[in-house]
């Protein structure tokens, strides 16, 4: 609620421009499958990127979003209850780690101009602030841009290199954090189209659910792997933290969201 009301807060301060409502038709509640693409600006002079690929439901959007900013990325989940529409605005929540953007402002069904705001870890000052806008795309159009995107429900053929960010420091007062890529737990992973996987420390078996894969075997019996694309374009695992917790909250490969992607260069 905090966050809702921070994100609420600093949408209405917006400048009389991102108030303005982009050209286009007014935005449904049940418009369906939508995907969004646009630019940042910070008030510190950093240009970024950001794009959604999800549905709305009900007034609520659920999905993935990334953002990347002043050299960081922030990717995972629409935040729930935190990402939705209202009174023509259209408002995402992209939560990763300790990193949580907002990004919102009034919305038709192919534009939408609005406000930046959050926290992004491995920034200067963490906290970020600015404006947005872009293009959006609904139903059959939203479906296929996405799919387009993402590369989403695509199964990769060869091996790709997992790894994480990995925290360290900051769990003592005036000491701040440091993020470092390391390579995950499973080192490698291979999926094969017969439904076996394999990592350098063992393998099982796997089952496809729609556009993503559960381990069901194994090290890492329980795991899900979302399919989609790397920046590049090529198909790839991710394993987001949420979804990778055994029911006493412990980690089933990795504390961070794991990424599986082609190795560059190999």
């Amino acid at each position: 609620m905090i966050r809702r009301l921070a994100a609420l807060s600093l949408l209405a301060a917006a400048p009389a421009l991102a108030q303005v409502a982009p050209a286009g038709a007014p935005v449904g509640p049940n418009a369906g499958a939508v995907s969004g693409q646009g630019t940042l600006s910070d008030h510190d002079g950093n240009q970024g990127t950001w794009r959604v690929e999800g549905v709305l439901s009900q007034g609520n959007f659920t999905g993935t979003g990334t953002v990347e900013i002043a050299g960081q990325t922030v990717t995972g989940p629409l935040a729930k209850g935190q990402s939705y529409l209202e009174n023509g605005k259209c408002y995402f929540e992209i939560e990763q780690g300790r990193s949580h953007v907002h990004l919102g402002g009034p919305c038709t069904t192919t534009a939408i101009a609005g406000l930046l705001g959050g926290f992004v870890a491995g920034t200067e000052y963490g906290t970020v602030n600015g404006t947005m806008n872009g293009t959006l795309r609904f139903g059959r159009a939203g479906a296929a841009t996405a799919a387009a995107k993402t590369g989403s429900g695509v199964l990769p053929t060869r091996k790709l290199t997992c790894a994480f960010m990995d925290r360290v420091g900051g769990n003592v007062a005036g000491d701040m954090p440091d993020y470092q890529l390391q390579y995950s737990a499973m080192v490698t992973l291979t999926l094969s189209p017969a439904g076996r996987y394999a990592t350098n420390v063992g393998g099982g078996a796997f089952v496809r659910e729609g556009d993503a894969v559960r381990l069901t075997g194994g090290p890492f019996s329980g795991a899900v792997g979302r399919l989609q694309a790397d920046r590049s374009g090529e198909p790839a695992v991710y394993f987001e933290r949420a979804e990778n917790r055994r029911a006493d909250g412990s980690f089933i490969i990795n504390p961070g969201r794991t990424a599986c992607t082609v190795a560059r260069g190999g």
